[in-house]
Formats: structure tokens, sequence, C-alpha cells
């Protein structure tokens, strides 16, 4: 489903409802919102990373397609989450 944080009652509700593998896509204009506002210092980018993709996983999505694919794996990896 796109954009993922819009949609996240339908991701959980699909989830729900087909008991299916979920996939969700961060939309590019998601990840420019938060590079964007990181830019300006009105977030912590890495805080607003994992937050958005951790309430798409919340919502039920197994799978998450994401320009912060790398950065997300980075930081699991390292626990810094």
């Amino acid at each position: 489903m796109k954009p993922a944080l819009t949609y996240l009652d339908v991701v959980s509700r699909v989830k729900r409802q087909f008991n299916q593998p979920t996939a969700a896509y961060f939309v590019s204009g998601e990840y420019a919102m938060v590079k964007a506002a990181a830019a300006n210092g009105w977030i912590d980018e890495h805080r607003a990373m994992m937050e958005a993709l951790g309430s798409i996983r919340r919502a039920g999505a197994d799978i998450i397609i994401t320009y912060y694919a790398r950065d997300a794996a980075r930081a699991l990896r390292t626990g810094r989450s």
C-alpha cells in the first residue's frame, strides 16, 4: 500500500482480514518530508525515520519499501533504534 503513513489504518485492516504478508511503501514524498524537516533543524532525522518505519510495522506491514532501507538496516544492526 502507498503512501504508507497516511494509510496505516488500511495496512492494519488488510493484515487482519487477509492474514498474508503485507507490504507498504514509504513513498518519496514522505521521505522528502522527513529530509526537509531535518535539514531545517525541526526534527531529528534518525528518530523521525525510526518512528515512521516503526509505525508502519506496528500497523502490520511485514515488508516496508523505503529510500531509508540502508539507514534503517544499519541502525537496527548496530542497535541504534
